[in-house]
């Protein structure tokens, strides 16, 4: 059982009082706004009554002129655009995005996603061969790129004009491409660093858009593509990324897209009820699916289809995928969670680092993320291919996981990505020094105590959940990194009711709880091992977020369980 330490968060009892008499509202709403900063008329304008006019000019970022002006001569003199994606959700929603735009103002293009197996992350050889084959004089990359040096000087020696449009972090040296699109560049000053790959892409489509006068209402309808991106890729719910996903979820939600509306439906989830938290549980893995075990253009082909037949034969393709997937992840798992019990002391190790020739490449991602989940531990998760091993890496707050492989380079043949994320490639013999050198960085790095924690914004009274606070929680979506969804403690909870297990092996807990005439639902996903605090007649404190159940055309307020312990 997972032992949890309570922690509060932070208040400023000023800024409270402040925001309380300002806006004319109770210590709940006033401490969690005060939590978010959002502390001003201005700034609760901006945060809460988003639009689309706010979101920073394309030509802020660094080689826009460069790139928007290329494109533009491709058009005029009907050249062939090769765009080539990532395997992942991110890549192949930009892919996506690219594609579509470019067809609809005439321009010629091909899209390539690379095979994560065959070929593995970003810009292959194999990629810009195809470039050559179909005569394209220019290619764009989507989400990958900015560390491809020899494969953009192999499409300079071929003529090939290369424009890269990503968001992961430079390293010194950048390739030679007629111009490089990310807002993590050092010397882009583009004033919000937090887009992902699509975000990027768009900004691309829109700055293109912009030099064609353009009405941009048809611009905005592949913002559906760019919210499900951004979530996927866990980038921050702040700034433009807010107004992405905030109309985005609305496109997603009308179903303009055949690609999406399919995948919707085979996943159950084509109604009012869907949320940020759906997409990323329920349809995302889907998407992502296609890259793990097989083609992962298929989910290009879905995006940009307008046969509603074809999209509905690859959401099917990708639902039957996604459950093969899950089973491998299960097995994978609980392998890995062997390993860990048999060989490593967990108390003395504070990265995690496993390795078997038998799991495979498409999976480990997503297993070291549930083992990072589990131990709270950053996870290096890899498999064995033509005698090099390929990890995925899943970081824990505060450890810039990237920052820690780059300080191990000299084991590594390859690294890169995101501080929570990234990708490694490592000689075997190279393994036990490379975990020795990375968990030595780890303890003079990370200080603080491993043992999880939950934060908490505040300890509410069931009484106050009533319309105006459900009304603010609803305001402040979307949730994500960067804007979480606030979590509220109550205790000395009495007159517990109708306990049950449900699910297909017992593990998720419903129970009601009951203060003033007031009755709600409580739901708790895998908490088997809380159920005898239910049945013990004891007063027990939990930790819940605020959630709506959408069933049966019915809407009722439910609160998610984080722990449950024993009142004091």
């Amino acid at each position: 059982m997972t032992q949890f330490i309570w922690k509060y968060k932070q208040t400023d009892r000023t800024d409270i009082d402040k925001i309380s008499k300002e806006f004319d509202l109770p210590e709940s709403i006033a401490t969690i706004m005060s939590i978010k900063k959002i502390n001003s008329k201005k700034i609760s304008r901006t945060f809460f009554y988003s639009d689309l006019k706010n979101m920073h000019s394309p030509l802020l970022m660094k080689d826009m002129e460069k790139a928007v002006e290329r494109v533009l001569s491709a058009k005029n003199s009907n050249q062939i655009i090769l765009i080539i994606g990532d395997y992942d959700t991110d890549g192949t929603t930009a892919a996506s995005v690219l594609h579509l735009y470019f067809q609809s103002i005439g321009i010629k293009s091909y899209f390539y996603i690379p095979h994560r197996q065959k070929e593995g992350y970003g810009i292959s050889k194999t990629a810009i061969d195809y470039g050559i084959k179909i005569g394209a004089n220019l290619i764009i990359s989507c989400d990958c790129g900015i560390t491809a040096i020899e494969q953009i000087d192999y499409a300079n020696e071929n003529d090939i004009d290369f424009i890269i449009t990503d968001h992961h972090k430079q390293k010194e040296v950048l390739p030679n491409a007629h111009a490089i699109l990310n807002p993590n560049q050092h010397e882009c000053n583009y004033p919000f660093k937090g887009l992902c790959g699509a975000g990027v892409a768009f900004k691309l489509c829109l700055g293109i858009n912009n030099r064609l006068n353009n009405n941009e209402y048809n611009i905005y309808q592949l913002l559906d593509l760019v919210a499900i991106a951004t979530t996927a890729d866990v980038m921050p719910v702040l700034d433009e990324n807010r107004i992405i996903i905030k109309e985005g979820m609305k496109l997603i939600k009308e179903g303009n897209n055949k690609g999406i509306k399919s995948l919707l439906n085979v996943s159950n989830l084509n109604n009012p009820g869907l949320t940020v938290g759906k997409l990323s549980f329920w349809f995302i893995p889907k998407i992502n699916a296609a890259g793990r075990l097989g083609d992962a253009s298929r989910a290009v082909k879905l995006f940009t289809t307008k046969n509603p037949q074809l999209a509905n034969e690859i959401a099917m393709d990708l639902e039957n995928e996604n459950n093969k997937r899950k089973e491998i992840t299960v097995q994978h798992e609980n392998q890995a969670v062997q390993m860990i019990n048999s060989n490593i002391d967990i108390e003395q190790t504070k990265v995690i680092v496993l390795y078997s020739k038998d799991w495979h490449f498409g999976i480990v991602g997503i297993v070291a993320s549930r083992i990072k989940e589990l131990y709270n531990r950053p996870t290096i998760i890899m498999s064995e291919e033509n005698g090099i091993y390929k990890g995925s890496c899943r970081s824990i707050a505060d450890y810039d996981i990237v920052e820690a492989l780059n300080q191990c380079s000299d084991l590594l043949d390859n690294f890169g990505g995101h501080p929570m994320a990234a990708g490694l490639s490592i000689k075997e013999e190279n393994i036990t020094a490379f975990n020795k050198a990375i968990n030595e960085h780890a303890i003079k790095t990370i200080t603080k105590s491993l043992t999880p924690s939950i934060l908490i914004d505040y300890e509410l009274n069931l009484s106050e959940i009533n319309n105006r606070f459900l009304n603010f929680l609803n305001y402040l979506e979307p949730f994500g990194p960067g804007n979480p969804k606030p979590v509220f403690v109550t205790k000395n909870l009495e007159g517990i009711n109708d306990v049950r297990l449900l699910g297909k092996d017992r593990e998720t807990l419903k129970f009601k709880v009951y203060n003033n005439d007031l009755e709600l639902d409580v739901i708790g996903f895998r908490m088997l091992e809380h159920y005898e605090k239910l049945l013990s007649g004891k007063k027990i404190d939990i930790v819940y977020t605020i959630d709506k159940n959408h069933w049966n055309g019915q809407v009722a307020t439910q609160l998610v369980l984080k722990d449950i312990i024993y009142s004091e």
